[in-house]
């Protein structure tokens, strides 16, 4: 059984979620527009993002935000080195489960080149529209 926890992350966090981020999403930006550009500090919203750990260390990321029509997952990295253990299906699980609690649907965005559209679909997303660069996709909770 997995431990996996989740923690407010805090300014202090600012570096590891960096790493986090380039770690997962570079090869695929690389892939899409021919480089990386990492995310600007004065982008960091710490309020939305949660640091992922298991027993104990930490292993990635989520940024969730809870708008009045939809919850947005803005962000699910999980270092490679824990991925495919079952993570990402659970943390999604989670959200699943609030969005049927709020009524809300969740919406995401994934690169076409991101092979995380897979999990996304396995849980139950479909795609509503894509563009050269990204799919758009969406979970629709049941209505209250």
């Amino acid at each position: 059984m997995l431990n996996v926890t989740l923690r407010p992350a805090n300014e202090s966090d600012w570096d590891f979620l960096c790493v986090v981020q380039e770690t997962c999403m570079r090869e695929y930006a690389e892939r899409t527009w021919g480089n990386w550009i990492p995310e600007p500090r004065g982008n960091f919203r710490p309020e939305i993002h949660q640091i992922i750990e298991c027993d104990g260390v930490e292993m990635g990321c989520i940024a969730l935000i809870d708008e009045a029509d939809a919850l947005m997952l803005e962000k699910l990295y999980i270092l490679p080195s824990h991925q495919r253990r079952g993570i990402g299906t659970l943390l999604l699980g989670r959200v699943i489960e609030r969005a049927h609690a709020s009524g809300k649907p969740i919406r995401l965005r994934v690169l076409r080149v991101n092979p995380a559209r897979q999990l996304y679909e396995r849980n139950g997303f479909k795609v509503d529209r894509s563009t050269d660069e990204r799919y758009f996709m969406s979970y629709a909770a049941p209505r209250l």
